[in-house]
């Protein structure tokens, strides 16, 4: 019924948009030269002396241009701007009787003198395209007063944005946003999309990045790097913008926050902080991003969830990552400034606080032989964490054609974590084999400290450069964790294990990396690329524990076999040539050669120290056909240090975790597949993505399943491990002045091969799982949004042992989105999402929806002040659930959420921009 649904809607609104009246179809041709035809020139309609533009259409590769759904009996005007010709106007009327009108050969003069070109402005064309720039006039497209730029932007044909913000032009990724030829907020792209009001924006410049081309002249047209240029009304020199909200509801729940930028010239100031109980983020990921600062000064870790939740260099913004419910706070600056000799000054500092409280439940169907395991796990577990984060970024240009960058950062964590966890194990006839309960205690500081460095160095030979980094970084992991813990067996019945020990864990890591990448062009067709990687390590993970002395009730008995110091140093190198060579102007082949080494002193203080002495050479290659590239590399890597620390962790004793020191390191061969296409006269675009490895000496867990379902987990190397996944995509944009529909259709799939080995049965193990997906979006003159996703997978595991079973469930999801616009100063908002799958565990429900809606009244000029009244799971879902299979095992796992509830937030957004500094104009002029 959803598929059908979604079926008809997207029929209906495809024949509400573009259901043909009558069209126009011509040619633009050379007046001196008939055989020299006019590409990409623009064809503007308005009705009669109308000022306002009807619709407009750009001519193909062959001068060649129609025009579709105008209305018939009324008298157009085309206006025609071809780059470096004289205007052409000319008058038409369509008639019932001839409703496909070719107007055919359409003569454009060349300009003959250098003087101005006089615009009449009620025709400045919606778009001009010059030798190697296109340029669209802002007016053109009509926009919300409230509407910042990237509003502008996602009504240009040829331009997409995805859900995080990045930009594509006519297929191709945008390099760089400047303002008025400037980088505006320290060349961030989107601090001045999200930002900057759409209204002072005069045109939109879009060409090819000149750098990319000079440090790859091989580069394919297709694949260059597009840099849009934001033309203004106005010149800007100062001015400030951010918001400010607040608000609450029910359950006590509230939220408060405020995230401000100021810049005067080169200068910006950015200041951030929040605080809430809604088990939300303070803000966007991209106003962290932008009006934050992040990206200014750079970002080394992103974590995001499907709930919005996020943290950026170990920094939470709020929200929980896992589920469950949150409190969060936080707070922080960002400064960026560029002094007169050109050098640009980053520095930062954030401090996040979050206070999370999870009850996941997780049931586990486990097939072993004629054994069956049905494992029930419940976890309670107060989560409370701070983090810092000082940083900074200097970026010196030494001149014309080197770039100097250091990068300094300090991290620092601090985490206090409380919880029990009841674990219940039943059998074939579901009778209790064992039961067990585990209160923990966990004390734990992080500290990170990094220093990166990157010289760039062009030469004057096109396609001859250098580039060298250095990367040093010291990592402390310290971790006081106690438990307590009894476990009970009863089928067959042993006597109860207690537990009551404190476990000391530090782990430090030192890495010290230089890498250096030299290119020289030999000929016009080959170019050799040289690249070097030294790797210095100084790992080490001591481990000490203690259980409580009765005596005194302090954990002063130490248990030494139990106890381990590891530690882990030695180099590391991973050397590349190859040599590109440029076929035709379409082809290009890179062949090359990897080496490898690995020489590693791994040294214990309980057990025998050994080294490990290891070289690897292997071939590579990358193939690039115009937009389709195929890459083939080879890696090497050494076992995690955790993974060789010899003791067992024995803190949940149903699920126990030895080391394997003996463990030998990873060889991987991978190869990718990428085809994107971008068709700018249709507004299609299509990509194949195929990518996989095959892994010898790979990692897997070898484990033994004993009385009561005691588990017991042994890292062992393994060959033939194969991953593969695969994605494709077509989207087609319909975009009108007032109307835009998108339409788009792919699918997914992985394919995992490797091995299951559980007391002693060893069993290939193939996991497969993907579907299709479909979806469709329309914008009415940004009265009416509707957007509509849904998608089916499939999960399937097979087995050649029979001691496992195969396991296989479906699952059915769809989001559905609304936004009305009406009446003026109203906007509603609803968004529905239904899960459903087949696989059943204890008898859990199958079905899962979401349902959250909203009002928001908007007040003032451009909409600065709202009031927004939000109703979250109003289906009272009250839970998140996924289910999966890995191994041998289905899980179902359920993490409590808020639940029903809602929330009242006024929110003041600030945009002001020149103006006078001082006296009576301030920076904030409400």
């Amino acid at each position: 019924m959803k598929r059908n649904l979604l079926a008809l809607t997207l029929i209906f609104l495809s024949t509400i948009l573009y259901a043909q009246k009558g069209s126009i179809t011509g040619t633009l041709v050379d007046s001196t030269n008939h055989k020299t035809t006019l590409n990409y020139a623009t064809i503007s309609i308005f009705k009669g002396t109308d000022t306002v533009l009807t619709t407009y259409k750009l001519s193909d590769d062959k001068g060649v241009f129609k025009i579709n759904n105008l209305e018939l009996g009324v008298k157009y005007r085309l206006v025609i701007n071809a780059w470096m010709y004289n205007v052409l106007r000319k008058e038409v009327v369509i008639t019932a009787t001839e409703p496909n009108l070719n107007v055919g050969n359409l003569l454009l003069s060349e300009k003959r003198n250098n003087l101005n070109e006089v615009v009449i402005m009620s025709e400045r064309p919606p778009v001009i395209v010059r030798k190697d720039t296109i340029e669209f006039n802002a007016e053109s497209f009509k926009t919300l007063p409230s509407a910042v730029v990237e509003d502008l932007l996602k009504k240009l044909p040829g331009v997409a944005i995805d859900a995080n913000g990045a930009i594509m032009v006519n297929g191709k990724s945008v390099s760089k946003i400047l303002v008025d030829g400037k980088e505006f907020f320290g060349g961030d792209q989107q601090i001045a999309t999200k930002n900057l009001p759409a209204n002072i924006i005069d045109k939109v410049q879009l060409s090819d990045d000149p750098e990319a081309k000079r440090r790859d002249p091989d580069i394919v047209a297709g694949n260059v790097p597009q840099i849009i240029n934001l033309k203004l009304k106005k010149a800007i020199k100062s001015g400030a913008f951010g918001k400010f909200y607040a608000g609450g509801g029910p359950k006590e729940l509230y939220e408060a926050g405020g995230i401000m930028n100021f810049f005067r010239d080169t200068t910006q100031v950015s200041i951030l902080g929040y605080s809430n109980n809604a088990n939300k983020p303070g803000f966007s990921i991209s106003d962290v991003m932008r009006i934050g600062g992040f990206s200014r000064s750079g970002v080394n870790s992103t974590s995001i969830n499907s709930d919005g939740a996020f943290s950026l260099n170990g920094i939470s913004f709020g929200g929980s990552m896992n589920g469950g419910v949150q409190k969060s706070a936080g707070g922080g600056a960002n400064f960026n400034t560029i002094t007169k000799k050109g050098l640009k000054v980053n520095g930062k500092y954030f401090l996040g606080y979050s206070d999370n409280f999870t009850n996941q439940q997780t049931d586990v169907d486990q097939t072993l032989g004629n054994r069956r395991l049905f494992i029930n796990t419940n976890s309670l577990e107060t989560n409370r964490a701070y983090s810092h984060n000082f940083g900074g970024r200097i970026e010196a240009q030494l001149d014309s054609l080197t770039k100097l960058t250091i990068e300094p950062n300090v991290s620092i964590g601090i985490t206090n974590i409380n919880g029990t966890l009841k674990t219940t194990t039943f059998n074939n006839n579901l009778q209790l084999e064992s039961d067990g309960n585990n209160a923990s205690r966990s004390k734990g500081r992080t500290n990170d400290i990094n220093l990166s460095t990157s010289l760039w160095k062009d030469f004057k030979k096109t396609g001859r450069s250098l580039n060298l980094t250095m990367n040093i970084s010291r990592r402390e992991n310290l971790m006081d964790n106690y438990n307590i813990n009894q476990s009970n067996f009863y089928d067959p019945q042993n006597p109860s294990v207690y537990l009551d020990q404190w476990r000391d864990n530090n782990i430090s890591n030192f890495n010290l990396n230089l890498n250096g990448n030299y290119s020289e062009p030999i000929s016009k067709a080959l170019t050799l690329s040289i690249a070097s990687n030294a790797n210095y390590i100084d790992n080490e993970n001591a481990l000490a524990t203690f259980i409580k002395n009765p005596n005194n009730q302090q954990y002063d008995i130490a248990v030494p076999d139990r106890s381990e110091t590891v530690v882990q140093s030695g180099y590391k190198t991973n050397n590349r040539i190859s040599l590109r060579w440029k076929v035709t102007k379409d082809l290009n082949i890179q062949p090359g050669f990897v080496f490898n080494t690995i020489d590693l002193k791994n040294e214990f203080a309980n057990n025998t120290s050994f080294e490990q002495h290891f070289n690897f050479f292997a071939p590579q290659l990358t193939i690039k056909y115009k937009n389709l590239s195929f890459n083939y590399s080879p890696s090497f890597r050494e076992a995690d240090v955790r993974y060789l620390q010899p003791v067992a962790n024995n803190t949940n004793q149903f699920f126990i975790q030895n080391g394997n020191p003996n463990l030998r390191p990873s060889k991987t061969h991978q190869v990718n597949m990428n085809l994107y296409k971008y068709d700018t006269q249709k507004t299609l675009s299509y990509n194949l993505y195929l990518g996989g490895s095959v892994q010898n000496d790979g990692v897997i867990m070898a484990r033994v399943i004993g009385d009561g379902g005691v588990q017991t987990s042994t890292p062992v190397n393994q060959n033939g491990i194969w991953q593969f996944h695969s994605n494709g995509n077509i989207s087609k944009d319909f975009k009108g002045v007032k109307r835009q529909f998108t339409i788009s259709t792919g699918y997914w799939g992985n394919y995992n091969r490797s091995y299951v080995i559980v007391n002693g049965n060893k069993s290939n193990s193939q996991i497969i799982n993907g579907g299709p997906r479909l979806g469709g979006r329309i914008n009415l003159n940004d009265k009416f949004e509707f957007g509509e996703t849904y998608s089916f997978g499939f999960n399937k595991s097979q087995y050649e042992n029979d001691f496992f079973k195969n396991l296989d469930y479906y699952n059915h999801s769809s989001d559905t989105e609304m936004i009305i616009r009406l009446p003026k100063k109203v906007v509603w908002e609803t968004n529905y999402r239904l899960q459903y799958n087949t696989q059943t565990l204890n008898g859990q429900n199958n079905t899962i929806s979401f349902w959250n809606a909203a009002v928001t009244f908007l007040f003032m000029k451009n909409d600065r002040l709202q009031l927004k009244a939000s109703f979250n799971d109003i289906l009272n879902t009250n839970n998140r659930r996924y289910v999966y299979i890995t191994e041998n095992t289905a899980r179902d796992l359920r993490v409590n959420n808020i639940g029903r509830h809602g929330l009242f937030t006024l929110t003041y957004n600030i945009q002001n921009f020149g103006g006078k500094v001082g006296g009576k104009d301030t920076m904030f002029r409400f």
